[in-house]
């Protein structure tokens, strides 16, 4: 994954956990992550796994083709 598609997922990821209200140690606890890892995420430097994106997408509430769109 590219450094500016990682930002947009990053940047999609933490803004839709905040419009969930959703704290970042529960959402870790949520998806078993940890928090260092779900940080790397939101900042954009983390390349995240498909076995990742798999478990993220349900807990924001969305399929990982939306989790994803737009992004090349």
């Amino acid at each position: 994954m590219d450094e500016r598609a990682k930002q947009i997922l990053g940047k999609r990821v933490e803004q839709t956990r905040r419009d969930l209200g959703i704290s970042k140690v529960d959402f870790c606890v949520a998806v078993g992550i940890s928090r260092p890892y779900l940080n790397r995420i939101e900042s954009g430097t983390a390349n995240s796994t498909l076995e990742v994106l798999v478990k993220l997408a349900p807990a924001l509430g969305m399929t990982v083709s939306e989790l994803l769109e737009g992004i090349e």
